[in-house]
């Protein structure tokens, strides 16, 4: 303890506790007597001019109080105080990282995420909770960051506001970016005119991290001019954990109804894991495989490398959609990373809509194929068909010289005739060519020998933009494909009749490669597993008007449609199966994983942010804390306390003297 202002204390004190001494020397004493005659007060005022001025100092409680106070006051004076932690002044912004590993749980039996939570609420307390013996931090705001960020408090000086901000910040499986948090720490920091509003901007940049400290793009971000951060550590630096790294599912070419499952299972920890694999399939467990993963790489400090196990199930048959999950069977302080899903669809079979003119061409080559349902129609009843919209109950519609005055939402496969879509638009015949580049990376080209293909004549057009030329000829493209509002269509610009290609067996395999192309395109929902964070994109019918997103949680979101017929929902917040359910009671089943970079969940015990690195254990700084106000505090209870014993004792003597007159009886 140390005083800033002794000195002044100790002239009080040598001027004033003599006085007071003083004041009990001097003090007239009296005992009082019942007398049996009022003849005995003369004596008793002859006693009163004899009584000695200076007499011996008798115990008091009443002097030890007052002398108490005197103290104490003394004390105030010379401001006494006491180093502790640093009281910080201005505004405060609260980072709080709610990303996937903040779910971790270490050796206490709270997530990360809550002791998180606990740690602000006690910088709260230190900051506004107190009165007049608190903080003098003006201040703070509560920021939460995972994916995104999202500003959960403005600034307020309110404990209770503070603390129902920061039990309102729900976990995610997300990873944890802080460049968003930043940006909207700083636009609310900074005063345009500190004069007028109170604190500059380099007195009000100070920033409290809670985190693990394993944050994407910290070493990215940089301190601007004036501010300050602050590290608290949460969690255990010595904590391990196993996960899914990766999950891929693939149907054998050769047998459809056959499924194989290919893993990656990834270690964190200082030590190899020995563990079992479970493979369900709709919750029913079908295989059970024993690994050992090997032990992460710690040699450096910063980059560790995971122990990588790889692991291929054996093929197993799948006749029907269904939902494969794998689990790792190890418990650890993380476990919904130990769990990846995929929903396999079942073989699909499409249902497709021709008509052509003349020889049943692309007829002939569809019977070939197996499809769920083949319909043919005359040009004109197909032309009927799409005014209704009735077409669209068709995955593919698929035209031979037939000119359509109308494309809505759908996917089309034209060969020759005229399409109303500017982007291939014929703007004069096209002469006789040869084939002379192509594709052959695009899933319509592959295996399809184009160089032998010989066309007499076409419709010539100039592609604009939403156009991809597939194959292009010696005059004129050939084959384009057009992506755009909601329309998906791979368009010949010759009849086949025209040309040599009926003879050449690249004909059906381009019917084949161009109908599943646009028949099973766009179904991501149902084959591709997605990652926490990403968004989940579709397209739906004409005649669907919204789509609902149930999360695993059972929090249900209800998403528009655009004009084109797609949709958007996101940034995903939670690993596990989502529902996405339209008006038309069909439902499909989204897989989504946790982000495999948030499973390492040691604790870092120290960050670094641009240049500057900054250790947790200097999150505390000390200061010197007053302790005059509290002295000033006491000086008062005292004087109560002195105050109370007085009318006490005031009010007996009043009694006794009472009782000795014999009044009241």
């Amino acid at each position: 303890m140390t005083f800033v202002t002794i000195s002044t204390g100790l002239v009080l004190g040598a001027v004033v506790l003599p006085l007071l001494l003083l004041l009990y020397f001097l003090r007239l004493r009296r005992r009082l007597l019942q007398i049996s005659s009022t003849l005995l007060w003369t004596n008793a005022v002859e006693d009163l001019h004899a009584n000695s001025p200076f007499q011996r100092l008798r115990p008091s409680t009443l002097f030890l109080l007052q002398l108490l106070a005197l103290l104490l006051v003394i004390l105030a004076l010379m401001q006494p105080q006491i180093e502790g932690e640093q009281q910080r002044e201005g505004r405060h912004v609260v980072l709080i990282d709610r990303s996937a590993s903040m779910n971790a749980v270490d050796t206490a039996s709270v997530s990360r995420l809550d002791e998180a939570k606990d740690q602000a609420k006690a910088l709260a307390q230190q900051l506004h909770g107190g009165g007049i013996f608190s903080s003098g931090g003006s201040e703070t705001m509560i920021i939460s960051f995972a994916d995104t960020a999202e500003i959960i408090s403005p600034f307020t000086d309110s404990v209770q506001q503070l603390t129902n901000a920061l039990d309102s910040i729900q976990p995610t499986h997300g990873r944890s970016n802080i460049s968003d948090a930043l940006k909207l720490a700083r636009a609310y920091m900074t005063n345009v005119d500190p004069e007028n509003q109170g604190l500059s901007s380099s007195e009000s940049s100070q920033l409290e991290l809670f985190s693990d400290g394993n944050i994407a793009d910290l070493h990215e971000q940089a301190l601007k001019q004036g501010e300050t951060l602050i590290y608290h550590q949460v969690g255990d630096a010595t904590t391990g954990n196993v996960c899914i790294d990766t999950i891929a599912v693939d149907r054998n070419p050769d047998a459809r109804n056959e499924v194989q499952v290919f893993l990656s299972v990834a270690n964190y920890g200082s030590e190899p894991v020995i563990t079992d694999i479970e493979l369900s399939i709709d919750g029913i467990p079908i295989g059970i495989e024993k690994i050992t993963i090997p032990a992460m790489d710690a040699s450096e400090t910063r980059n560790k490398i995971a122990g990588i196990r790889n692991l291929v199930f054996v093929p197993f048959e799948l006749t029907t959609k269904g939902i494969v999950q794998v689990n790792i069977l190890h418990s650890d302080a993380m476990d919904f990373d130990n769990i990846a899903s995929i929903v396999v669809p079942s073989p699909r079979e499409l249902r497709v809509l021709v008509a052509e003119k003349g020889a049943p061409l692309i007829q002939a080559a569809l019977e070939g194929l197996e499809l769920a349902n083949l319909k043919v129609v005359t040009p004109q009843v197909i032309k009927e068909m799409i005014a209704s919209g009735s077409a669209s109950a068709f995955d593919v519609v698929v035209t031979r010289d037939v000119s359509l005055e109308e494309v809505p939402r759908g996917r089309y496969l034209a060969f020759g005739g005229e399409m109303p879509v500017s982007a291939l638009r014929r703007y004069a015949d096209g002469e006789g060519q040869v084939m002379l580049v192509g594709k052959e990376d695009h899933p319509v080209m592959r295996f399809v020998r184009f160089e032998e293909i010989v066309a007499i004549k076409g419709n010539a057009i100039v592609p604009t933009s939403g156009a991809e030329v597939l194959l292009e000829g010696s005059s004129w493209p050939a084959i384009l494909h057009y992506r755009g509002e909601g329309r998906s269509i791979v368009y010949v610009a010759f009849d086949p009749i025209d040309s040599n290609w009926p003879y050449l067996r690249s004909f059906p395999f381009f019917v084949y490669n161009s109908v599943g192309f646009l028949g099973r395109s766009g179904d991501v929902l149902a084959t591709t597993p997605l990652n926490v964070g990403d968004a989940i994109v579709g397209g739906v019918p004409v005649g669907v008007s919204s789509v609902e997103i149930v999360e695993p949680d059972g929090a249900k979101h209800a998403v528009t449609i655009d004009r084109d017929g797609r949709f958007t929902w996101g940034p995903i917040r939670l690993s596990g199966v989502h529902h996405v359910k339209r008006t038309d009671g069909v439902s499909r089943i989204v897989a989504v994983n946790a982000p495999p970079e948030e499973s390492l969940l040691s604790s870092r015990l120290e960050v670094q942010i641009g240049a500057a690195k900054i250790n947790a254990s200097a999150t505390r700084t000390s200061s010197f804390i007053q302790l005059w106000p509290w002295a000033i505090g006491c000086v008062i209870f005292v004087l109560l306390v002195e105050w109370r014993l007085y009318q006490r004792k005031v009010s007996g003597s009043k009694r006794q003297q009472t009782d000795a007159f014999g009044i009241g009886r």
